[in-house]
């Protein structure tokens, strides 16, 4: 009988900390920088929690790269390519968990 009510509370931690883990998920942001004409162009972006904070960067690569772990929210976002000057800060939500592709025009 003990072992029985050792292997249930067992159970339901394993539960619990599946539940933790699932609510703990944020998204991962697939970033395309184009131009008008859909050109790829590299350069880093940059995405900054519209309530301020810690922010996340990457850096392309034919125009593509890949935020991890990015939680949902308002985020201002700005695209500074390898030579010339960044684009004007435009808003863009993130939702809390999942893949989200976030297109960004380069000028």
């Amino acid at each position: 009988m003990r072992a029985l009510s050792r292997l249930v509370a067992l159970a339901a931690l394993l539960t619990s900390l599946l539940f933790v883990s699932v609510a703990a998920a944020d998204a991962l942001v697939v970033v395309e920088v184009r131009t008008a004409g859909g050109q790829p162009v590299d350069g880093e972006v940059a995405l900054r929690p519209a309530g301020g904070g810690a922010g996340h960067t990457c850096r392309t690569t034919r125009g593509n790269c890949r935020i991890a772990d990015v939680p949902g929210g308002r985020y201002t976002v700005v695209f500074t390519p390898a030579t010339g000057a960044p684009t004007a800060p435009r808003p863009a939500m993130i939702p809390p968990e999942g893949t989200v592709t976030l297109h960004v025009a380069a000028p």
